[in-house]
């Protein structure tokens, strides 16, 4: 599962554990596709081989997207089809696909450790639960 943070840092405690993310976070486990100018810099089955793969591919896209300075969303396109176009500063792209699998979640927008509903893009529709 690809996970972003994105905003201002906050600390919290999850799970007995003192954390210090973003104040908005991502997660996806439908197909995805970074993008940098016009090369593909990883892609879901990236993270989806072994755990040495993932963790590289993860530390690389760290380095990409913060260790290079912190890129910034400069703009969203949302779809119909439950996909989504993130258009971020220094020429990064992230392109987000439904996989119209029944009752199966594609992507969550959502706050950290905190008491609010999330939105729950499922079988390329807006979930239930997001209301």
């Amino acid at each position: 599962m690809l996970t972003m943070q994105f905003g201002p840092q906050r600390r919290y405690s999850f799970r007995g554990r003192e954390r210090e993310d973003g104040a908005w976070a991502l997660h996806v486990q439908c197909d995805w596709q970074m993008e940098h100018e016009d090369s593909t810099v990883a892609t879901r089955l990236d993270l989806r081989g072994s755990d040495e793969k993932a963790h590289d591919t993860a530390a690389r896209l760290h380095e990409l997207l913060v260790g290079q300075g912190l890129v910034s969303v400069e703009s969203l396109s949302a779809y119909d089809t439950g996909g989504m176009v993130v258009l971020f500063s220094r020429g990064y792209r992230l392109a987000v696909v439904s996989d119209g699998v029944e009752d199966d979640e594609d992507w969550r927008f959502f706050a950290p450790c905190v008491d609010a509903a999330h939105f729950v893009i499922e079988d390329g529709k807006v979930a239930a639960e997001s209301y």
